[in-house]
């Protein structure tokens, strides 16, 4: 076998007994076959079931008859692609630019915009929104009684409630950051003799960028693109906040609705939510489509990195305006929502004394708190252990053993990134009911904690592949030879050179168990109710101010693990280089 052919010792396939590396072959596509996959098959099946669920099936298309004739969900599903489309239109030229600037450009501060950037992905959205409202409300908003002031302006300026308000509150939290990061590695890894070569034929920055550099990251904008597109659509909390009042719904909170309906409407929602899903793969399809057959490649043997380009004077305009930028759409909102959450009444100014900490006291009096944090706290450590133990076997299943289940594995793993979380929670609460553990399942901590855990696969696996692909087979089979046990070699030589990605991986999951809404909000109860579902709750019952507290909360934590996660992701990248 020549050189070029022998397999790397972090790929070369382990050889373990027969009895365990079946034991792992099997388990892995069992994991992301039936527990990722199972809940999108029930989508499909069940939206033909015209049954209560718990009862027999009977099937018929009554499902799709009722809901797709009902103006409200033609509506809903209208709406939901207007709303992403418009978003995108606005949000990926934006984005593209801050990427170009912070990994091309010798732009003042670009480390902290990125930085910048990676905060605002994690920041929850409903606290966000809570800041806003105070902001642009057409009645009390301060900016608007601000302008409203002005001679030539009459009434309300700005109206956060509808179309353009719910555009709006993405573009400044979530959906240009998250375009900027994914963007971001794939401008460092252009080549730079191809840009070069545009320059020396007389065409300028922007020309170049927009003749080359963007047409050669064809695959990684159109990928983004999508992805963002698909987890834009799982927010479903600022509709429902800001569409409500302008009798705005969409995909997600029609789901919702009619989930929560009296009776619930479980065979509507889901045949809206199979629907939606079949638009979703028609995404992912074009984008195929789209690549097939061309070439991309920017990376190559006589390739190197290019130099940073000196933007003169416009550097420090960019950086302004993109500081500028992080001070309008982020700090604006936080701040007022620390305001808001001290407000006697949510929004009044204008009262002798607008302040007080009675909602702090009466939050901190309240049962119903106390027995939210301590769900949230057992759901985020569950999810965080789950799915360290969870994705690290999955991932060394992977690399370790190649196959064809293996390869299978590798794949199912990404689909809960494409579906939006209502939709992986509908499918949820299907298998839920339809087992015979429903009582311990539907409702429960537990089940929130095996949808959180499903929910987090790609992600998580991922970063376990890289640490196993930088891990040498040799260290295992030296364990093996001197008598250790499988498990013995993976408990004492392997989690001690995964300990920093398992942290990483627990911070991440972890902070997403404490933000997300979207996921739980068709699987929680009184009982099981997480704090994240109890600050939607008093943004809805007129409790704007506590909500505001919570969110006051649960935005400084996320902060701090955010922050802490990226500290241990740079120190492991240090001690690696």
């Amino acid at each position: 076998m020549s050189a070029t052919t022998v397999p790397s010792a972090a790929t070369r396939p382990l050889r373990l007994p027969v009895r365990l590396q079946g034991a792992l072959v099997a388990w892995a596509p069992l994991v992301a076959g039936v527990i990722v996959t199972l809940p999108l098959l029930l989508l499909l099946v069940n939206s033909f079931n015209i049954a209560a669920p718990g009862r027999e099936a009977v099937y018929g298309l009554a499902n799709w008859v009722q809901a797709f004739s009902d103006p409200t969900t033609l509506r809903a599903l209208w709406n939901s692609v207007a709303l992403g489309a418009v978003r995108t239109a606005i949000s990926l030229p934006i984005a593209i630019s801050v990427a170009w600037l912070i990994a091309r450009s010798d732009m003042p501060g670009r480390s902290v915009i990125e930085v910048l950037c990676w905060l605002g992905i994690f920041l929850p959205l409903l606290p966000l929104t809570f800041g806003w409202i105070l902001l642009l409300d057409p009645q009390y908003g301060l900016v608007n009684q601000v302008v409203g002031r002005l001679p030539f302006v009459e009434g309300s300026l700005f109206n956060i409630y509808g179309f353009l308000g719910i555009t709006w509150v993405h573009l400044a939290s979530s959906t240009i950051y998250y375009k900027v990061v994914l963007l971001v590695p794939a401008f460092r890894r252009v080549g730079a003799s191809l840009e070069e070569a545009a320059r020396m034929s007389g065409a300028n920055q922007l020309t170049t960028l927009r003749r080359v550099t963007i047409p050669l990251l064809a695959p990684a904008v159109l990928g983004v693109t999508v992805l963002a597109f698909v987890r834009s659509l799982e927010v479903f909390e600022v509709e429902l906040l800001l569409g409500k009042p302008a009798n705005i719904s969409v995909y997600s909170t029609r789901i919702y609705d009619l989930v929560r309906d009296q009776p619930p409407r479980f065979g509507e929602a889901t045949a809206l939510g199979f629907v939606f899903l079949l638009m979703l793969l028609g995404l992912a399809i074009m984008q195929q489509w789209y690549v097939r057959g061309k070439s991309f490649t920017t990376v190559t043997g006589r390739g190197y990195t290019a130099m940073p380009v000196r933007l003169g004077g416009w550097g420090k305009a960019a950086a302004a305006v993109c500081f500028g930028w992080f001070v309008v759409a982020m700090a604006a909102p936080l701040t007022f929502l620390v305001l808001g959450s001290f407000m006697r009444r949510y929004g009044f100014f204008q009262l002798a004394n607008p302040f007080t900490l009675a909602q702090w006291q009466n939050l901190f009096g309240d049962p119903v708190f106390f027995s939210s944090v301590r769900n949230s706290l057992i759901i985020s450590v569950a999810v965080a252990i789950g799915v360290v133990v969870v994705y690290s076997l999955v991932a060394y299943s992977i690399v370790r053993l190649p196959s064809l289940p293996s390869r299978l594995t590798d794949l199912l793993v990404w689909v809960p990134w494409a579906v939006p979380g209502i939709l992986l929670s509908l499918g949820l609460l299907w298998l839920f009911l339809g087992t015979p553990l429903r009582s311990v399942l539907y409702g429960s901590i537990t089940g929130i904690i095996v949808a959180m855990v499903i929910k987090d696969s790609p992600l998580s696996t991922q970063f376990f592949k890289a640490s196993f692909l930088q891990i040498g087979t040799e260290l295992e089979e030296s364990a093996r030879v001197s008598g250790a046990s499988w498990l013995q070699t993976y408990w004492r030589v392997l989690l001690p050179l995964l300990a920093p990605t398992a942290v990483t991986v627990g911070l991440l999951s972890f902070l997403s168990a404490l933000r997300d809404i979207s996921t739980p909000v068709l699987l929680y109860s009184a009982q099981s109710r997480p704090l994240s579902i109890l600050m939607l709750e008093y943004s809805f019952s007129g409790e704007m101010e506590r909500g505001a507290a919570i969110g006051v909360l649960v935005t400084v934590f996320v902060m701090a693990v955010t922050l802490v996660a990226r500290a241990v992701g740079l120190r492991l990248a240090r001690e690696r280089a």
